[in-house]
């Protein structure tokens, strides 16, 4: 059996196990995921030896985030508990400006558009002060050593990402973020800081999420006493069915109808819609001519669209367009209906990263109006990237 807790901040994810075990009585308590002292939010926790044997598969899980960032200094543990370092001229919300000249105000828009840079798989460095292992000893005590700690990065995948609040004056702003198991928010708000050219640190942190269980069910350890406890108790199943996994390859330029309603078949032939957006330079090579618009806006057209769970740039290196099988290992890739697409090599690629991978035409959209041949006679000038 397991208990939702509304873990405050303060307290470590294993004190509030100690106090869980004075007030049940029981020994073998665990939890699905650490949270850190600051944080607060959904902790999953298992009481009994049959149950604690399912923690496994709630790690697994996606995990769902609202982070409120710092903006204008940086941290050398990536929040608020560590070495603080200011950056004077980027309180206020502002960043230097192009050239060097001034300082730029940060706006909505701005800070919204570089978070869907971080959207898709990617890698991601953890930070030194934290539980990682080296060599069998725990890096954040290497660190608090004075020892030079180097940790290779993870691969993590960032579903969605929000602006929530902005605040100018404050210089913070707060995110929603729904990402795969194993990603470190510390991380994420260390390199936005570095995207947006000023810093950044973890300020706040609350788990809104794990998987379906959220945060609304969960009960806060002053509501739980000696005599009521079980009646929280929830049987919970942490082995969800294995998702099937759809994905899908095109320049999806200009978009339009037929896009759209390919990306909707595609969309519900599984429960996950993988998106490989061409490169410019990739396109070029090919037809002989650059999109009508830059890869950045693309991306962010098929983004916004809501159809996808993730929405990807492929690979620069042409060569290498396919390495996104072994990533997402798909269930299924979708085909337009003429779709040219060197089919060969992909079935070659689904044999090499050892996939059961099926390939699937999709239905042909009013192909007499949504034909990119035809409409690229009526295109306008290609457009600058989003800035």
């Amino acid at each position: 059996m397991f208990l939702l807790i509304n873990k405050p901040s303060g307290p470590t994810s294993h004190d509030i196990i100690s106090q869980l075990r004075k007030i049940t009585g029981q020994k073998r308590i665990g939890h699905a995921g650490t949270l850190d002292p600051f944080a607060e939010g959904l902790l999953i926790c298992a009481l009994g030896r049959e149950s604690t044997k399912q923690l496994g598969n709630f790690l697994k899980l996606d995990k769902t985030y609202l982070a409120t960032l710092k903006l204008g200094a940086t941290s050398d543990t990536y929040d608020r508990t560590g070495n603080i370092i200011f950056s004077p001229p980027c309180q206020g919300g502002v960043r230097p400006a192009k050239g060097g000249r001034g300082y730029r105000r940060f706006t909505k828009k701005i800070i919204s558009s570089t978070l869907q840079k971080f959207l898709g798989m990617q890698l991601q460095t953890p930070p030194i002060f934290s539980a990682k292992k080296i060599s069998g000893q725990t890096a954040y005590k290497l660190a608090r050593q004075g020892k030079t700690v180097t940790l290779k990065p993870n691969q993590v995948t960032i579903y969605d990402i929000r602006l929530k609040k902005l605040e100018i004056q404050n210089s913070k702003l707060e995110i929603e973020v729904r990402c795969s198991s194993g990603t470190y928010i510390r991380s994420l708000a260390h390199d936005l800081g570095q995207a947006l050219g000023c810093g950044a640190y973890l300020e706040e942190l609350k788990r809104l999420a794990i998987g379906p269980f959220s945060l609304a069910e969960a009960v806060s350890l002053d509501q739980l006493n000696m005599d009521n406890w079980q009646q929280f108790l929830q049987p919970l199943k942490p082995s969800l069915p294995a998702k099937t996994r759809v994905l899908v390859f095109g320049t999806f330029d200009c978009l339009h109808s037929g896009h759209l309603n390919f990306l909707r078949q595609a969309k519900k032939l599984g429960d996950e819609l993988h998106v490989v957006i061409a490169r410019d330079k990739n396109v070029k090579n090919i037809k002989q001519a650059l999109p009508t618009n830059h890869e950045l806006r693309r991306l962010q057209a098929v983004r916004e669209t809501n159809l996808p769970t993730t929405a990807m740039l492929g690979q620069l290196d042409f060569d290498h367009r396919f390495r996104v099988l072994g990533k997402i290992r798909p269930d299924i890739i979708a085909l337009g209906y003429d779709q040219k697409l060197a089919v060969d090599t992909l079935e070659a690629k689904i044999k090499h990263y050892h996939l059961a991978t099926k390939i699937v035409r999709l239905k042909a959209y009013h192909p007499e109006i949504y034909k990119s041949s035809l409409l690229n006679k009526t295109r306008p000038l290609a457009k600058s990237p989003i800035v």
